[in-house]
């Protein structure tokens, strides 16, 4: 490298004679304002070419005689050798230059998925990680180890003292030195590596430890053990751009300096030698290991700082290396931050509220979403789902699927030539998983790891170190990464097929006694443990046994898994399916969430098969898009009842839409308002574009029983259209309290027209009014209407809709059964259905007007149409104030023979004494009549 004297006085010697003496008179006059020291004319006079450029280099320095020269240059009219000069100026600051190097190398992330060339901007993509100091306590790890979805992100966030970045180095409190050494520590995929690139982007852009390092160098510690010999200069060259970096100089400040090792569970070599051999000197050869390892004991540039990223497996080798350090646990992204990881990772801003909800609800991936490699598995299927068209619905990204890429990922980055390790890995922490399972553990001491053919090296991607005090000493445990991790590789013991190298043999021989592998007898002990530890091993055993993702397995990791259970978890799901009653363990919910994490339709058609009657209470919208895929590939199901349970989640968006719902709720409370106008959208895209699509595909499907639930006027739209189609086949629909106002009935009534199989329908507790009756009523006077009961108990109705339901009554010869308790008919309005009622067309036989402000009055009427109606034989009028002399009518009419009523209700009623006898004496005169009434004491 020509050096800048060199450089000045090749400038100067381009210099004719009479330009060279010029150059020296400006010399003299430099301006002094530009901060140079003058030169004695004496010293200039006799110099040549080189010693005029040393004399302006000893007296200014090299950047000032720099300048000086481009300025004369320039005075004397010598443009060439200015523009000459400009152009080779060199990097005065080299740490400037590092710093644009440096910005330049980590601005950009690539994907584990990016193809050549592609890459991310690492500032847009970067979500905050959480940081602590703090050690947990036994319990409070498995509290959070046994916790999913919700109440897992809240132990997450709970108050602990949390470390910032700017303050890594800072001193404890004011007494304190200040840190010199820090340590991250965090599981697999929890974002280590991408913090320490974060870290030195946020360096070289001057946002973080400009007043505290000169220069950071990236050091990836597996790279340095496997690498040639080389000195500490030679290593901090090659983080530095071009050649011959100012190293000298560099180290000339080692307080100036910070070493960012990166991956030191990944650090091959011998970190016992002895003292003496390790390396004092930043310019002699050294193995790669010995130099860091001299770093870290303060050896080699003792004045240095270090941020080290390790797994916890290794903090025990590390600790004997460690002085003082300051330990960080990266616990991964809070709940908000999944959230942000989303928004940023979808450049389209609905796209990621739409994946973040879905994700929401499915509390292990929710949970596990903590992790950031898992959140990109997560995200980067959901956009592949969104960008091919797919529903997100029919994601193939489930539970298993993600977990099985994470597996592959963990396995994948300790190297492909360790296929027999590996295997042998994956051998025994199935069973050590499954061992845990059985015996209800999920804190392993290192006596488990051995007696499953474990070394801590092997599982350092898997299993967390925990130490945990106790008395005087200190107690080392190890988990999964989470609890569903440890039934995700317990599943995989019931299906690993042992291959030639006798990994199986191996682990037996070392544990005194395994779990017993026949699926059978984890199948029949379902349900019987404690805090559920079977039941997500049995989702994942469907998961696993999905034949696109047994392929994967043998084709990346060489992991053959068996088929051969097919049969008896289809036999399993028989079983359960036509159990006698529904609520034992598993629910029929729960047998659709194994069957989704299957994601083979024609498993899942044979499995449904079993099905003829489908009843299932659905909490979240993940219950949702399970529920929707199982029933959409339920051929033979005969009865369809679904209850969404009030807990879902309040969003801020769902609140946004509700602000432009138009649903009349004049029948519900304030709560049920508040809670219907909160769901109303989310019901109608979830249910009805998902389920009601099976009405018009399923002939055998005769019962739906949507009660209960927020569907509103848009839902029953949507439902009406699908009623209508030619392959439904909906005989009897059950729709109470459903938040349907008089805006439905305009639908409904198109399909009472059209729809000749509909039978039964139940609208009651909606707050339907007079006018959606009377809308109502042009459906039920079509001639192809064929219904046949109908509830319309508690719609909010007065006696001006009768007229309407009166022409009904006397024109509809299939109307056979109507209830209309809960409405303030009053006795005009049942005098106006009396008149409908003694049609001869009418052929009505059940009718309740329990609770319709009805008095004494409308006893006249009622005595009429008794002696003249030929097809009522129930009437029910319980809890209306008839009277004594109105029911003593009833009495006289009733004994008559040409009256055919046989049962009469007048239940929360209370007559005097007489009017009881009455009732009694005329059970005992016609015993064909039941009468139902409070009966005398």
């Amino acid at each position: 490298m020509v050096s800048v004297r060199c450089k000045l006085a090749r400038y100067l010697e381009d210099l004719e004679d009479i330009d060279f003496k010029k150059f020296k008179m400006h010399l003299e006059d430099y301006p002094s304002q530009k901060g140079c020291t003058s030169i004695p004319r004496g010293q200039t006079e006799k110099a040549d070419h080189v010693d005029l450029a040393t004399l302006m280099i000893d007296f200014n320095g090299e950047e000032k005689a720099w300048a000086m020269a481009k300025w004369i240059f320039a005075a004397i009219n010598r443009r060439d050798l200015y523009e000459k000069a400009k152009r080779d100026e060199p990097e005065w600051d080299y740490c400037k230059k590092y710093r644009k190097y440096v910005r330049s190398k980590f601005q950009c992330i690539e994907d584990r998925n990016a193809r050549l060339g592609e890459s991310v901007n690492l500032n847009k993509r970067f979500t905050r990680l959480r940081l602590i100091k703090e050690h947990r306590s036994q319990w409070e790890r498995e509290h959070e180890l046994l916790t999913i979805g919700r109440t897992w992100a809240k132990i997450q966030d709970s108050p602990v003292s949390s470390v910032n970045l700017e303050s890594l180095f800072d001193p404890e409190d004011q007494h304190s030195e200040p840190v010199h050494t820090v340590v991250f520590q965090g599981a697999a995929g929890i974002g280590k590596t991408i913090l320490a690139r974060k870290i030195m982007l946020d360096w070289a852009s001057e946002k973080l430890y400009q007043d505290r390092f000169d220069y950071l160098f990236y050091i990836h510690c597996r790279e340095v053990s496997l690498g040639a010999q080389r000195s500490l200069g030679d290593l901090i060259a090659s983080c530095c751009p071009g050649p011959n970096p100012p190293i000298g100089k560099i180290v000339s400040k080692p307080s100036r300096i910070l070493f960012l090792m990166d991956g030191f569970d990944e650090l091959q070599g011998a970190f016992d030698e002895h003292t003496e051999a390790l390396c004092m000197n930043w310019q002699k050869v050294e193995r790669g290991d010995i130099l860091l390892s001299s770093l870290i004991r303060k050896r080699l540039l003792p004045e240095a700082s270090l941020l080290i990223t390790t797994r916890p497996v290794a903090l025990e080798k590390l600790q004997h290396l460690l002085g003082q350090a300051r330990h960080v646990e990266i616990l991964g992204f809070s709940e908000a931050r999944r959230k942000e990881y989303f928004l940023k990772y979808f450049s389209d801003e609905q796209q990621a509220r739409e994946a973040f909800r879905l994700i929401q609800e499915n509390e292990i991936l929710f949970t596990m979403c903590f992790i950031p490699l898992v959140c990109w598995i997560v995200c980067t299927g959901l956009k592949q789902q969104m960008d091919s068209g797919k529903s997100l619905a029919r994601t193939s990204k489930t539970t298993t699927a993600v977990y099985i890429f994470f597996l592959s990922s963990l396995l994948q980055s300790q190297g492909g030539s360790q296929e027999n390790h590996n295997s042998a890995t994956l051998w025994g922490l199935c069973s050590l998983a499954a061992d845990g399972i059985w015996n209800q553990k999920i804190l392993f001491e290192e006596c488990d790891l051995r007696n499953h053919g474990l070394q801590k090296a092997d599982v350092s991607a898997f299993l967390r170190m925990n130490l945990f005090q106790k008395e005087v000493d200190c107690e080392k445990f190890y988990s999964f990464i989470h609890m569903t991790f440890q039934e995700f590789f317990a599943a995989m013991y019931y299906l690993l097929e042992e291959d030639n190298h006798g990994e199986m043999r191996s682990i037996t021989q070392g544990c005194s006694k395994l779990p017993n592998r026949d699926v059978k007898v984890l199948l029949e002990n379902y349900g019987k443990f404690e805090k559920g530890y079977l039941i997500f091993v049995v989702r994942f055993l469907f998961g696993l046994i999905n034949q696109e993702r047994t392929s994967y397995l043998e084709k990346k990791l060489s992991c053959k898994i068996s088929q051969k259970i097919r049969l008896e978890l289809l036999k399993w799901i028989e079983a359960k399916a036509q159990a006698k009653t529904l609520q034992t363990e598993p629910s029929q919910l729960e047998l659709f969430y194994c069957l989704y994490e299957m994601q083979e339709e024609e498993f899942v058609q044979r499995a449904m098969g079993h099905f003829p009657k489908i009843e299932i209470k659905l909490s979240t919208r993940m219950d949702h898009v399970v529920s929707s895929f199982c029933i959409e590939n339920c051929r033979h199901v005969e009865s369809l009842s679904l209850r969404l349970l009030h807990n879902s989640p309040k969003e801020e968006e769902e609140e946004e839409e509700v602000r432009h719902s138009h649903i009349d709720h004049s029948v519900l409370s304030d709560s049920e308002v508040a809670y219907s106008q909160r769901l109303v959208n989310y019901l109608t895209t979830s249910i009805c574009s998902g389920i009601f699509s099976v009405l018009s595909n399923n002939w055998n499907l005769t019962e739906l029983n949507l009660s209960g639930n927020t569907l509103g006027d848009p839902g029953m739209k949507v439902l009406c259209e699908t009623l209508q189609q030619p392959g439904c086949n909906i005989r009897r629909l059950w729709l109470g309290q459903c938040c349907l106002s008089h805006q439905c009935c305009f639908n409904i009534s198109s399909v009472l027209s059209n729809n000749q199989k509909l039978v039964e329908l139940d609208l009651s507790h909606n707050a339907l009014g007079d006018f959606g009756i009377r809308l109502l009523c042009v459906g039920l006077r079509h001639l192809f209407c064929n219904l046949k009961k109908l509830w319309l108990v508690n719609s909010g109705l007065t006696s001006g809709c009768c007229p309407a339901l009166s022409s009904v009554l006397s024109t509809n010869q299939n109307l056979t059964h109507l209830y209309l308790q809960g409405n303030a008919l009053g006795d005009m309005g049942v005098k106006l259905l009396c008149e409908g009622l003694l049609h001869h067309n009418c052929k009505l036989q059940v009718l309740e007007l329990d609770n319709c402000s009805l008095t004494s009055h409308c006893c006249w009427d009622l005595s009429t149409l008794l002696t003249s109606n030929q097809s009522l034989r129930k009437l029910s009028l319980g809890n209306n104030d008839l009277g004594d002399l109105g029911v003593m009518l009833l009495c006289e009419v009733l004994k008559q023979q040409g009256c055919l009523l046989k049962s009469l209700r007048l239940c929360e009623m209370y007559f005097n004494y007489d009017t009881k006898r009455a009732l009694e004496t005329l059970q005992e005169e016609k015993p064909e009549l039941t009468i139902v009434f409070e009966p005398s004491r």
